[in-house]
């Protein structure tokens, strides 16, 4: 009986430590993912936006944050997928991966735009407030 459960339990142990302890947001991490299709208000230091991006065409979100901070800008996945930050008269391209001062109480448009393929679902872009001062940081945006 003792030789048939210890490889029973570690069989089970194995599964269960590969696979029923991760949060599974299509990119590997465990950051609070929020859609697109909701406002983003105050959101975390640290998080995902997540943009259904199957068809072709431009997917818009709504961000405001609660105070003024600098922010990493991150686009993660397929390069063809252009993205934008926006405000009220300025559309910003992020090619990659930027730094963006970001005022508290405006809202800001983030701009997803697909004009190559329908072959994508999820596009994720990551947000990182880092520990810079805003008052003397550049560029303000």
């Amino acid at each position: 009986m003792k030789t048939t459960f210890y490889p029973v339990f570690l069989l089970i142990a194995l599964v269960i430590s590969t696979t029923g302890c991760k949060k599974n947001n299509g990119n590997g991490d465990d950051r609070p993912v929020f859609s697109y299709v909701d406002p983003i208000v105050n959101p975390p230091d640290d998080f995902l936006v997540v943009f259904n991006t199957a068809m072709v065409g431009d997917r818009f979100a709504l961000i405001s944050f609660a105070e003024d901070n600098v922010w990493e800008i991150e686009k993660l996945g397929d390069g063809r997928i252009s993205l934008f930050m926006s405000n009220d008269s300025v559309n910003h391209p992020i090619t990659r991966i930027d730094t963006l001062g970001l005022k508290a109480g405006m809202t800001y448009k983030i701009i997803v735009s697909n004009i190559y393929t329908s072959e994508f679902n999820n596009f994720f872009i990551g947000f990182n407030k880092l520990d810079l001062d805003y008052e003397t940081f550049q560029p303000k945006f």
